[in-house]
């Protein structure tokens, strides 16, 4: 592959990136403003949800902090109240993301990044700079993760742009299509659709081959879990 060619697939997938971003408790009441200010920064919002943590749901997302002197005090606030839940894109949206969120700490966001998301909702308490408001995946395999914590279903990685869809056609589908096609051409079958159904599975190239069976081993009685007819109460 050309350098240009890399150049321009990792543009690509940089501006595919997905991360998840959460708006937390201290916040929700401002989730409507939050949501819009990420718009107007290029993000696209893919997924949302709102939804209350149980103290176990919120231990196992965080679990990279287990061990850590706040991560008792994380779990609690991430616990305390509903979360809004959202799958961003954008390009390098990981690294956008967190820029926009600013430091984690809300004193060292308002005192350099007074702009930031976490300047303008986080809260100082008492007890520390837990209540920062919005939280962000770290990297890519935690955006994975996270995502995949929320919604379980989500395809995470880049749609096919045209070009590779063409690839794809030409390296799995062409080889089996056309002498199928060509063939349809030839007979004129009455039922074009189906023929060319039943042609496609008879060549399918993925069928998988089955070796040959030892008939012997394969109707030795031995050789089968017994059903419950077969057996007797030892009991």
């Amino acid at each position: 592959m050309s350098t240009a060619s890399s150049d321009s697939e990792a543009e690509y997938h940089s501006y595919s990136e997905r991360t998840l971003a959460i708006i937390k408790p201290e916040a929700y009441e401002n989730a409507e403003d939050i949501e819009k200010h990420i718009k107007n920064h290029g993000f696209f919002i893919l997924a949302r949800r709102e939804v209350r943590l149980t103290p176990e749901q919120a231990a196992e997302l965080y679990r990279n902090h287990y061990g850590q002197h706040h991560f008792p005090h994380l779990v609690a606030q991430m616990s305390s109240g509903p979360i809004v839940v959202l799958v961003l894109a954008a390009r390098g949206c990981i690294q956008k993301w967190r820029n926009l969120m600013g430091p984690a700490r809300v004193a060292e966001a308002q005192a350099y990044w007074p702009d930031s998301l976490r300047a303008c909702y986080g809260r100082r308490t008492k007890y520390g700079d837990y209540f920062n408001a919005l939280h962000g995946s770290k990297n890519h395999a935690e955006a994975l993760r996270e995502i995949h914590f929320f919604f379980p279903n989500m395809i995470v990685g880049p749609l096919l742009r045209h070009w590779q869809v063409n690839d794809y056609i030409q390296k799995h589908l062409v080889g089996t299509l056309q002498p199928a096609l060509a063939t349809l051409t030839r007979e004129r079958p009455a039922e074009p659709i189906i023929w060319l159904a039943e042609y496609l599975l008879r060549n399918n190239p993925n069928e998988p081959v089955l070796g040959p069976q030892n008939l012997e081993i394969r109707d030795d009685p031995r050789c089968h879990t017994p059903v419950p007819s077969e057996t007797s109460n030892r009991d």
